[in-house]
């Protein structure tokens, strides 16, 4: 089993969504040894959007980013989502 854990909020630390997100993982692999964990801060490094180099990748390492973020997602059983509440 994999797991891909998100956490978008801005607060950093004092944020209570990434505090959530941080025990539904912990508590996963408690339950769940060994679980390989990717974790991906889109506060801390945004995801590309949806463009036309994307489309039609003519920016190697834009296409390698692109891959390498599907093929996480591919990847993982089970996704954690950790979005703040506004």
């Amino acid at each position: 089993m994999n797991l891909l854990h998100i956490d978008s909020s801005i607060q950093g630390t004092g944020s209570a969504s990434r505090a959530l997100t941080r025990e539904i993982v912990a508590q996963y692999q408690r339950t769940q040894p060994p679980t390989p964990v990717t974790y991906r801060d889109l506060a801390d490094r945004e995801l590309p959007h949806l463009s036309q180099a994307v489309l039609s990748p003519s920016d190697a390492a834009e296409a390698a980013l692109n891959a390498a973020i599907l093929a996480e997602f591919e990847a993982a059983d089970v996704i954690v989502i950790g979005a703040p509440n506004l």
